[in-house]
């Protein structure tokens, strides 16, 4: 069995479906630049806006001068109020030097920047937009400020700061900004580090650390007394993440004066971060799963062999080395047949679960395989028949029928029809 059918899977995802409803219009993309918007008290008791940046270098186009490649592109950043107007606007230009030519298309490698800016306090939009200087591409992304008044309140805290880490330079500490927020390469624990605020002197806070997961769910809790000077106390905390899956996470740090479930929270500051591999789509969540959603692409005992290891990095590892055999471009950093393949299976759990996950279903088997199908025809509400529906391929010369036999939605395949051409259930592939 060839490889022939994922490349026309990729192929043919292109193809412009005559029923949009059978499409997904959500974007399982990585983003094309990474920013983190942080308030922080300024010298002077004002709110300041520390605002951090980075862009892949496969997004920005280099070009040769010399011995190097160089990339230049200009940011800009605005803030506007509740009422849409504009109270801060700056934009400069930076640049970016790659050794060499492999540099230049490396995800992994990124173009950084840093400002800080004074505002008031108030709740605002922040907008920021990054033009390639050499293709006049540009890219846009925003996201809600809240810049406090650090002045109002006895205590307060600044925004929480993911770290990739710090260290110290000449009685200083130097800090590494984790600006995708993304914390998988920190195997046991993550940095954070955040201000505490005190107009008074404090005897002792409690502060305690909260780690939500899927449904609100708590996934760690702990907390730590620390004595309150006045002005700005700079705290650096560990984060255990090694008992966390891959996903979403909120992470939550309250100033308490008492460790009673009912004292008063006198300060708190919450922000998001992930866990995951970069080399994956970003609608695998779960490697299991991801693992027992390659039924149509694997065998058992390859299955078997991703989900056997407890360390999640050797599970990845041997993920990706299944996968790869199947990617067009090997030297590539992208693997365009794995994405369509778990793209599908997203959507299908999405558009076609029932009783069991939608990835498991006739409907799902069949659009995991083939992609959207160009034409569909319902009919729901035949008299003298059952529920049916027709999928027709007219690029594969295929039709499909599914027949909901219980009247509840679970629509069946009927007459099965596989040849050669075929998407194989079960075996590997062998790419020749």
């Amino acid at each position: 069995m060839s490889v022939k059918w994922l490349i026309a899977l990729v192929l043919l995802s292109t193809g412009v479906s005559a029923q949009v409803e059978m499409q997904s219009n959500q974007s399982y993309s990585l983003p094309h630049f990474y920013f983190d918007a942080l308030n922080f008290r300024s010298a002077t008791s004002e709110s300041r806006l520390d605002f951090y940046f980075q862009i892949p270098y496969n997004e920005l186009q280099f070009v040769k001068e010399g011995n190097e490649f160089y990339s230049a592109y200009e940011i800009f950043l605005q803030l506007t109020d509740s009422d849409g107007n504009p109270v801060l606007s700056e934009s400069w230009n930076e640049k970016a030097v790659a050794k060499k030519f492999d540099e230049t298309v490396d995800p992994n490698i990124f173009s950084s920047s840093q400002r800080h800016f004074t505002v008031k306090p108030g709740s605002y939009t922040l907008q920021v937009a990054v033009t390639d200087s050499e293709t006049k591409k540009s890219y846009m992304a925003q996201r809600a400020f809240v810049a406090r008044d650090f002045s109002s309140e006895p205590e307060s805290m600044s925004d929480i700061m993911l770290l990739k880490g710090s260290s110290q330079s000449e009685g200083k500490h130097v800090i590494v900004p984790n600006v995708d927020e993304n914390v998988i390469s920190q195997k046991k624990s993550f940095p954070v580090f955040y201000e505490i605020y005190f107009q008074k002197p404090s005897d002792s806070v409690l502060a305690v650390t909260e780690i939500f997961g899927p449904k609100n769910s708590v996934a760690y809790s702990s907390g730590e007394w620390m004595k309150g000077a006045v002005g700005a106390n700079q705290e650096f905390a560990s984060i255990p993440k090694d008992s966390l899956a891959m996903g979403a996470y909120r992470l939550s740090i309250s100033l308490k004066r008492s460790s009673s479930e009912d004292a008063e929270v006198l300060a708190a500051a919450t922000r998001f971060f992930t866990i995951h591999f970069p080399e994956l789509p970003l609608t695998i969540t779960d490697l299991d799963k991801a693992a027992d959603e390659m039924l149509y692409v694997a065998r058992s005992r390859t299955i078997d062999s991703i989900k056997s290891p407890p360390d999640i990095f050797v599970k990845e590892k041997r993920f990706i080395e299944f996968w790869q055999r199947f990617n067009p471009n090997p030297s590539s950093h992208q693997n365009p047949p794995m994405e369509v393949y778990y793209e599908r299976v997203a959507y299908a759990n999405a558009h076609f679960s029932r009783y069991f996950p939608g990835w498991k279903s006739d409907m799902g088997m069949i659009y995991i395989m083939f992609g959207p199908p160009n034409s569909v025809d319902r009919h729901p509400f035949e008299i003298d028949s059952k529920p049916y529906e027709v999928w027709y391929y007219y690029q594969r010369n295929r039709t499909f029928e599914f027949l909901d036999d219980t009247g509840f939605g679970d629509y069946r395949l009927l007459n099965p029809q596989w040849d050669s051409e075929s998407p194989p259930y079960g075996p590997d592939f062998s790419p020749r």
